[in-house]
């Protein structure tokens, strides 16, 4: 009982650790009270989880000895992997929505469509290529563990 509630707290942490984040780069973005508001609010969700992690692990030491790290690594990369891909599918579905608006597109003599450069930010470029080695070595962990 204790190793599965254990195991929970540390993929909760993981989760919110990620939540935290996606605060943070929301708040720089657009200065929201709001975005301030959820990033206070994960600083304390995170410090509740690691002070009970704590004090199950100076009640029982061994539970520490006996999880595998292998499992963990498991879930660690497989968070991982998914937020990537989550990034990746976001920036790509923001760059077909932007295809279909004329804004973002001329017409030549022949009436095939010629994209303006603007249809893709320099930023979003760099994420999607920064990125890439994580996922797949993310991925390919994942899945290889998985199997």
């Amino acid at each position: 009982m204790r190793h599965s509630f254990f195991l929970t707290l540390i993929i909760l942490l993981q989760l919110s650790i990620i939540v935290h984040a996606a605060f943070i780069v929301s708040y720089f973005k657009t200065k929201n009270t709001t975005a301030f508001q959820g990033f206070l609010a994960t600083i304390f969700i995170n410090f509740i989880i690691v002070a009970i992690i704590v004090i199950m692990l100076m009640q029982t030491p061994d539970i520490i000895y006996k999880f595998k790290l292998e499992f963990i690594l498991l879930v660690e990369a497989g968070l991982v992997f998914c937020l990537l891909m989550l990034v990746k599918i976001r920036i790509t579905l923001r760059i077909i929505l932007r295809s279909r608006n004329p804004e973002y597109y001329d017409l030549n003599f022949f009436g095939k469509k010629v994209y303006k450069a603007k249809i893709i930010s320099k930023e979003e470029v760099a994420a999607y290529i920064l990125t890439m080695p994580v996922t797949i070595f993310a991925g390919a962990y994942f899945f290889v563990k998985l199997m």
